[in-house]
């Protein structure tokens, strides 16, 4: 399934990786509260240690000075994993079937809903943000 239709003998035409990234938050809420993990906790784990880790100072928490990316979580909802759902292109994910408890409803970037009820909404509104050298 990872190859390309058009170019099937050539593995750099093949799809990298796999679709799945806007299961995270989902995933590790589901198994990261089964385990003790504090919503706080989470929140470190995927917002404030990497945007640490990689100098991005602007990000990772909810306070003045701060980029205001942010996501809006409905903790109790379950929902079932579908490829056919899925954002990403790839058509298939390894998470195919799981249910997961805890979804995101809306996404913010710099303040501006991107994402709504399963829909992307508007343009993109990311940029690149370079890293500063350590």
């Amino acid at each position: 399934m990872k190859y390309n239709a058009d170019h099937p003998d050539d593995i750099w035409m093949a799809k990298s990786g796999f679709g799945g990234t806007e299961y995270m938050l989902s995933g590790l809420h589901s198994e990261g509260s089964k385990r003790g993990l504090s919503l706080n906790r989470m929140a470190e784990l995927v917002c404030w240690n990497p945007a640490q880790r990689y100098g991005l100072l602007s990000k990772g928490d909810i306070a003045e000075g701060y980029d205001a990316d942010i996501v809006l979580f409905d903790p109790n909802e379950s929902f079932v994993v579908r490829a056919a759902e899925s954002e990403s292109g790839q058509g298939y994910t390894p998470f195919e079937g799981h249910e997961l408890t805890g979804k995101v409803k809306a996404t913010f970037v710099r303040g501006n809903k991107v994402f709504e009820n399963g829909k992307v909404i508007g343009d993109a509104k990311g940029q690149y943000i370079k890293r500063p050298a350590l």
